[in-house]
């Protein structure tokens, strides 16, 4: 072929034109030669959008187009090095200063970011979360004037997570407290279903307080485990991936991982992760079993490659903007008629575009009289492309009677050495 079209063109074109770009302006002191970092919360934990320098005088700006209107960290790179919270809106000019390891909102800022500025205040002035004293949230909040008392709530429960979080760090380091009945740190502590719903995962710390919590739970009632203590498959997912992720170090402790705790991952984040572990770990080596992949038909039907076991399976990766792709559709179908009578092959196409070409795809597989199985991924950024590493279209992969990879590189079907293949692949 004289062309190829790259995965990537496909992503470029789900690109957004327009953007509702958000400001922050900002002043670091002192500032020589510091550097500052923006930070969105992701699945529980902080994840980098972008960082500056800090000119001479200490002023920055960060000018970017927010995922989403809620809680963002900025500061240092680590916690350590001081980050503080930031609520941020769409198409705002927020404005701030950032010295001796605090912060100070300024200018015409939203409601969030005042009671989070004076709550930042508040806590440097009254040690407010010793976990040895009682919450002082309730206290702050009482005193703020009423027009806030619409997003109260919304802050109370920011300010909740990081009372609870350094409350299960002094009861991980005074053991003897818990022990305790009457220790109200503890009795109204571990809870059924503590976290009733998936805000604390919006929290900067969410993924390690419910992490720390479930462990300290489990650790404390020794009848049930950590994921026991968690309410939500989304809560359950951040904590086993968190955990057991580390320790996966062969596809095969992969995919047992997934035949386990995989209906825990389905929040997009969550599963782009993990799909990029298993990406990580398999080995598209001749002979491997195959990575499983599973996409709906036209039909609405989800079809999976382990539904073909004792079957030989070619999947024809495409896409209906790829013209290489189309071009070759006819030596393909030609291909199918030839060998029809082989009920033990099967041929499967999967269709890279994206969700607004759904409508296209169908008219295609129509126009063309297209054969097989066909499939739809919805997008480039898939389980089949991650896993295979597919970088370029048209691509074809084999997999044998028993699901192992007998190559994802195949000739392609107007190359009569593709029908070879199949043929001694079948013989086997």
């Amino acid at each position: 072929m004289k062309k190829l079209l790259t995965i990537a063109a496909l992503m470029l074109l789900n690109i957004g034109a327009f953007a509702q770009n958000t400001e922050i302006r900002g002043v670091l002191k002192p500032a020589i030669n510091k550097a500052v970092y923006l930070f969105q919360v992701e699945d529980g934990e902080t994840k980098l959008i972008k960082g500056a320098t800090a000119a001479s005088d200490g002023s920055f700006v960060f000018s970017f187009e927010p995922p989403y209107q809620g809680f963002y960290m900025i500061g240092g790179f680590t916690a350590l090095a001081g980050q503080f919270p930031v609520y941020i809106k769409k198409a705002e000019l927020v404005t701030l200063k950032i010295e001796n390891r605090s912060l100070d909102f300024s200018g015409e800022i939203n409601a969030e970011n005042r009671l989070l500025g004076g709550w930042e205040r508040y806590k440097l002035l009254s040690s407010s979360l010793d976990p040895a004293t009682a919450t002082s949230f309730d206290f702050f909040l009482k005193d703020e004037p009423v027009k806030y008392n619409s997003i109260k709530p919304l802050m109370k429960e920011f300010m909740s997570f990081e009372f609870d979080y350094n409350r299960i760090l002094y009861l991980k380091k005074n053991p003897n407290v818990a022990n305790e009945a009457s220790s109200s740190l503890y009795k109204d502590f571990t809870v059924e279903d503590k976290f009733k719903d998936d805000a604390v995962l919006s929290h900067p710390r969410g993924k390690d307080l419910i992490t720390l919590y479930a462990d300290y739970a489990a650790s404390v009632d020794k009848s049930r485990s950590g994921i026991d203590f968690l309410t939500t498959d989304y809560q359950k997912g951040v904590y086993m991936f968190g955990k057991e992720a580390p320790n996966l170090k062969s596809y095969e402790a992969y995919e047992q991982f997934i035949n386990k705790y995989g209906k825990y991952f389905q929040r997009p984040s969550l599963k782009a992760k993990v799909d990029a572990l298993g990406a990580k770990l398999y080995n598209t080596t001749p002979g491997r079993k195959g990575a499983n992949f599973s996409f709906l038909d036209k039909d609405g039907k989800l079809v999976s490659l382990s539904d073909f076991k004792g079957k030989v399976v070619l999947v024809d990766v495409w896409a209906t903007f790829c013209g290489p792709c189309k071009e070759l559709i006819p030596a393909l179908n030609k291909l199918e008629a030839e060998l029809h009578d082989r009920k033990d092959l099967i041929f499967i196409g999967v269709a890279q575009d994206g969700p607004k070409a759904k409508n296209n795809w169908l008219k295609i597989i129509k126009d063309k009289q297209m054969g097989g199985i066909q499939l739809f991924a919805g997008g480039a950024n898939n389980v089949l492309t991650n896993d295979y590493k597919i970088k370029v279209m048209p691509r074809y992969l084999v997999f044998d009677r028993n699901g192992n990879v007998v190559t994802t590189e195949a000739p392609l079907p107007n190359n009569p050495a593709l029908k070879k293949l199949l043929l001694a692949e079948l013989e086997k």
